[in-house]
């Protein structure tokens, strides 16, 4: 046979093949650009997350009772007479200091009636405007100032605001045990100023005054502002919202400093 040349059809398929590796190549898809940035330039950093606004239980967190000491919770529901001891003056609203049967005083009830009295008697007190004069058992007194157990105060005062509370009910002025040892937040640490807050502030509803919001930012608060919930009145606001305190408190932005005379 006579030899046939592939030349030809060699040259043929290279030819074929040349172009569909072209084809291949022009149809493959182009690696996405990256834009990096110029030399010395640090990009910003992202965006924080947008903030919330606080939960409303927040604003209520200062009526709160503070952290501290274990206080008598439950007491007998009678009270004693702390014995008065030294001068007790000849004029004034009589006035006993009793303790709960079963509140029991780390330092005695000695301790708690000399809060008492000294509340009473100090020239910034009420005393400047009204007399006071402790008696013993041995006189039925005009008012009676009572240290009185948590539990006990609660069924007394209510606890339709539910923070532990102080009261005055007729003649009876209750002060809440959970309050005498742990005081408020708007108080910070200065526990005895708190506790003449209290006396004062429910003797005061005795002498027939009612509550009073924050008169101007930064002034001391009244002494018959509810201080034990907030100094400030739009918080005061918040927290009494829908319940009947005597007084209206318009969210004004006043903020007053703690303060426990009258």
């Amino acid at each position: 046979m006579r030899p046939v040349s592939l030349l030809p059809y060699l040259a043929g398929v290279c030819l074929a093949a040349t172009a569909v590796v072209v084809l291949d190549v022009g149809m493959a898809p182009r690696p996405a650009t990256v834009a990096w940035p110029a030399a010395g330039v640090v990009p910003p950093p992202p965006l924080p997350p947008a903030q919330s606004a606080p939960p409303v239980d927040a604003l209520h967190s200062g009526a709160d009772l503070p952290p501290g000491p274990p206080f008598p919770e439950q007491g007998a529901g009678t009270w004693h007479v702390v014995p008065p001891s030294g001068a007790r003056g000849t004029a004034g609203t009589t006035y006993a200091v009793e303790v709960e049967d079963g509140v029991v005083l780390p330092q005695g009830d000695d301790s708690f009636a000399a809060v008492v009295d000294h509340a009473l008697r100090h020239p910034r007190g009420w005393s400047g405007r009204h007399a006071f004069r402790r008696v013993g058992d041995d006189v039925v007194p005009e008012l009676r100032i009572r240290l009185t157990s948590q539990r006990t105060a609660r069924s007394l005062c209510g606890f339709e605001l539910p923070y532990d509370v102080s009261c005055r009910v007729g003649p009876v002025v209750h002060l809440s045990t959970a309050r005498w040892f742990r005081g408020a937040h708007t108080y910070g640490g200065d526990l005895r100023g708190y506790r003449i807050y209290a006396v004062n502030h429910e003797v005061g509803h005795f002498l027939g005054l009612g509550h009073e919001v924050c008169p101007a930012d930064g002034a001391p608060a009244p002494v018959m502002m509810q201080q034990t919930l907030s100094v400030d009145n739009d918080g005061l606001a918040s927290i009494t919202t829908g319940s009947d305190q005597g007084v209206v408190v318009v969210p004004d932005g006043n903020s007053c400093e703690p303060n426990p005379w009258p």
